[in-house]
C-alpha cells in the first residue's frame, strides 16, 4: 500500500498532467504556486512524467505537445503567473521618464506594465493593440499612436505592412516587447511570421529595446525571430529563471531579475 506521501505525489502529477492538457503550457514556478511544494519538486516531477511520455519539458516548464507555432490566446494567458508580470511591470515602469516617446507590443505581460504607467507624465505610447489603446485613453492623458492594419482574430492587436510604413518615420525612445522566446543562440521570436516583422521594425525604429517576458519564456523557441539577444538593451524577467539560462543569457546582454 502507498504511503500518504507517496499517494499525494501521485496525485500531484496526475493534477499537472491535466492542468498542461487544459492549458497546454504551464511554468515550473505557477505549478510551485499552485501545488505548495518547490520548484526542485516541480522539476523532478516533469521529468518523471516526460519519461512516461505525458508531456515534454521546456526550458522552466512544460508544454503538452512540442509545437514551435503554438501561441496561447490571450484569454487563457491573463490568468498564468500574475504576480511575476506585476513585479516584472515595475521594473519596466523604472526604465520609462516623463516625456518619452515609448512603443509597446501586444501580450499579458505589456498589458500589466502599461497599467503600471499612470504615475507617468507625458508619454507618447504607440500601440498596436486595441485592448491596451482603450485602456490608456480611459485611465491617462496621454498621446497614444495607435498602428494602423488588420486586426488579428482574437489576439486584439493589428497586422499589417502599412504599420511597418508608420514606424519607419518614427524616432522612438524606447520599445518594450513581450515575447513567447528567448533563448541565447535562436534569440527573441515569437509564432507568428508577420508579428515579428512589426516587433522588428518597433525595435529598429528604436534607441533602446527592452524584453518583458516571465521565466517560462525563457530558453523557449517559437517558429518567427524579432532579434538576436546581443541587439536588446536588457531582458526583464523573474526570479523562476534557470541558472543556467541566467549564466547564458547573461553572457550576451543585461539581465533585470524581478524578484
Amino acid at each position: 500500500m502507498m504511503n500518504e506521501v507517496g499517494m499525494y505525489a501521485e496525485e500531484r502529477k496526475n493534477k499537472i498532467v491535466e492542468i498542461i492538457n487544459k492549458q497546454g503550457k504551464i511554468a515550473v514556478p505557477e505549478l510551485s504556486d499552485i501545488f505548495g511544494v518547490s520548484a526542485s519538486t516541480i522539476r523532478n516531477d516533469l521529468k518523471e512524467l516526460e519519461q512516461e511520455k505525458l508531456l515534454k519539458r521546456t526550458h522552466g516548464g512544460a508544454i503538452s505537445q512540442s509545437k514551435v507555432g503554438w501561441e496561447p490566446l490571450p484569454i487563457t494567458s491573463e490568468v498564468k503567473m500574475v504576480k511575476q508580470k506585476e513585479k516584472i511591470a515595475r521594473i519596466a515602469n523604472s526604465l520609462v521618464e516623463d516625456g518619452d516617446v515609448i512603443a509597446v507590443s501586444s501580450g499579458t505581460t505589456a498589458f500589466e506594465f502599461v497599467k503600471s504607467l499612470s504615475n507617468k507624465k507625458n508619454l507618447t505610447v504607440i500601440v498596436n493593440n486595441i485592448s491596451i489603446a482603450g485602456w490608456l485613453e480611459e485611465h491617462t492623458d496621454f498621446t497614444i499612436v495607435i498602428l494602423g492594419g488588420i486586426l488579428r482574430n482574437h489576439y486584439h492587436f493589428v497586422t499589417s505592412p502599412v504599420k511597418m510604413e508608420l514606424l519607419e518615420i518614427m524616432n522612438i525612445d524606447k520599445t518594450f516587447l513581450s515575447v513567447n522566446g528567448i533563448h541565447h543562440r535562436k534569440g527573441i521570436t515569437t509564432p507568428d511570421l508577420e508579428t515579428a516583422l512589426n516587433y522588428k521594425s518597433m525595435a529598429q525604429a528604436s534607441i533602446k529595446t527592452y524584453i518583458i517576458s516571465d521565466s517560462s519564456k525563457i530558453g523557449a523557441v517559437t517558429f518567427a525571430k524579432v532579434m538576436d539577444v546581443s541587439d536588446v538593451a536588457a531582458i526583464i524577467t523573474d526570479d523562476g529563471i534557470e541558472k543556467e539560462d541566467k549564466e547564458l543569457l547573461e553572457q550576451v546582454t543585461e539581465l533585470m531579475i524581478a524578484k
